[in-house]
């Protein structure tokens, strides 16, 4: 028995090393300058805000924005950096995009797996570094989004699902379905249908002409348990606490309406895949010549299928095609190391081109983003500089930047979104003493469209971006309200 497990482990061994190499250069590429606060990625502050809210409030079933319910997502990544606030007991932007980071190293680390049960040890590891290499992966696992736990979740269940698909009978093989069920519920609960949507297309595609792959039949019942099991354990007890609102709302909300919201033209993804896989995709014609001489790729279908379904999705944003990456990743790492064999101008390009792609990002955030950018951001300047300025006690509205107001400030109680419409005018001029208004140049303009004047004097104006921010004070009630 122990010479069957020390052989088993000299077996293990060079992958064991694999992984641990994957997961220390994962660190060094992500974690540098993680806490970064030069550049926000898109709604990266939203999404620190409802953290530090779910930190503060210790309610981590349902996300708050200001203190009101927050519907655009399930709170799986906020919920993940508040228990690490809690535990150290302060917000930062470092502890907001953990999640994502970690997943991001995860990923890796999946993916390498998958490319040493469908091909072999050297195109497993090729995949898993160009993985990294890539601008679209690394920087979003470097963003506080739930786009990376979405990937994770993807790349992950279909590990388990190679793993279950290997077995061809036994309890191992419904424990891996179950597993894999479980990663594809955590995708849905992050990020809507795509979560279970994707895994079954590896399901499905994978095992075509593969004699060492069983398809699923019975076994989609233990996946599908694993799947409700996830979604059981977060929605039940969100159903139980208003009889269902907060998930309904949550379901019918906008953002999961793809029927309507198109932008981009046809061909907007091509471009959004192969600029963010750089270098990588340098090499997608070596693939294709491979596709055309085996006749089948299921790495490649797979990647297909993703790029298919969300090109058929009105809506247009870039970060949708993150869960192909991977796969993507692996079938040109496939063609990479087959061609590499006989050319070595593909080795030579290959080990330069994947090389610097790892390398130029932790040098980018560590070293030359500092230079570019040597100060915050400028929102976040000027949040600053209006606390600074403000009584603490006082009231801001915002018709810009309340999150900002709200992060840098630690409280969101006396932070009011101020929407830009005819009700504008009259919460202001029903304001209490020692209230304030944060607006830029643009919806200042737009507001005083709708209302001749207002009751406000200025306090600061400072430039943020393309336009100037400015602060007023709202005067105190002099006249009659219309």
């Amino acid at each position: 028995m122990n010479i069957g497990l020390l052989k088993n482990f000299r077996k293990r061994r060079p992958h064991l090393l694999d992984l641990l190499m994957l997961a220390v250069v994962s660190a060094f590429v992500i974690f540098p300058a993680l806490g970064q606060n030069r550049h926000w990625a898109s709604r990266e502050i939203r999404h620190a805000e409802i953290t530090r809210e779910i930190a503060e409030s210790g309610d981590y079933l349902v996300p708050k924005l200001l203190g009101k319910t927050y519907y655009d997502k399930p709170p799986v990544m906020h919920t993940a950096a508040a228990v690490l606030t809690r535990i150290v007991g302060e917000p930062s932007m470092t502890l907001v995009r953990m999640p994502s980071a970690i997943a991001g190293i995860l990923g890796v680390l999946a993916t390498y797996g998958v490319g040493l049960l469908l091909l072999d040890r050297s195109t497993a590891l090729v995949g898993a570094f160009a993985l990294l290499g890539m601008p679209g992966y690394s920087l979003m696992a470097r963003q506080a989004r739930p786009d990376m736990i979405l990937c994770f979740s993807v790349i992950v269940s279909c590990l388990f699902l190679c793993m279950g698909m290997r077995k061809h009978k036994g309890l191992s093989r419904s424990l891996f379905f179950i597993i894999a069920g479980l990663l594809a519920g955590l995708g849905v609960v992050t990020k809507g249908p795509f979560g279970i949507l994707f895994p079954i297309f590896f399901a499905v595609l994978v095992p075509f002409r593969r004699q060492d792959l069983k398809r699923l039949r019975i076994d989609w019942i233990f996946f599908t348990f694993g799947v409700l099991a996830v979604i059981s354990v977060w929605a039940i007890p969100a159903y139980l606490r208003d009889h269902g609102e907060y998930l309904r709302r949550v379901i019918f909300q906008p953002d999961l309406d793809v029927s309507k919201g198109g932008n981009g033209g046809p061909f907007y993804y091509v471009w959004m895949l192969l600029l963010p896989a750089l270098p990588l995709s340098l090499f997608l014609p070596v693939a294709i010549v491979d596709l055309r001489r085996r006749g089948y790729s299921a790495l490649l279908a797979v990647a297909g299928a993703i790029f298919i379904v969300i090109s058929c999705i009105p809506q247009k944003r870039r970060h949708y095609l993150l869960p192909l990456y991977p796969f993507l990743a692996l079938e040109i790492a496939a063609s990479i190391v087959r061609h590499s064999k006989t050319s070595k101008l593909v080795r030579r390009a290959a080990w330069v081109l994947i090389s610097l792609s790892v390398v130029a990002i932790p040098i980018y955030f560590a070293i030359i983003q500092p230079i570019v950018h040597p100060s915050e951001d400028p929102d976040m300047l000027f949040a600053k500089e209006v606390l600074s300025v403000v009584e603490q006690d006082a009231k801001i509205y915002c018709a810009k930047g309340e999150e900002e107001m709200a992060w840098v400030g630690r409280q969101h109680k006396r932070i009011c979104k101020l929407p830009i419409d005819l009700s504008a005018s009259m919460v202001l001029r029903q304001a209490e003493s020692k209230s304030y208004l944060v607006i830029d140049e643009h919806g200042l303009t737009a507001l005083l469209k709708i209302t001749e004047s207002l009751p406000i004097e200025l306090i600061l104006a400072q430039k943020t971006g393309r336009e100037k921010s400015m602060l007023f004070r709202v005067k105190e009630k002099s006249f009659d309200i219309p």
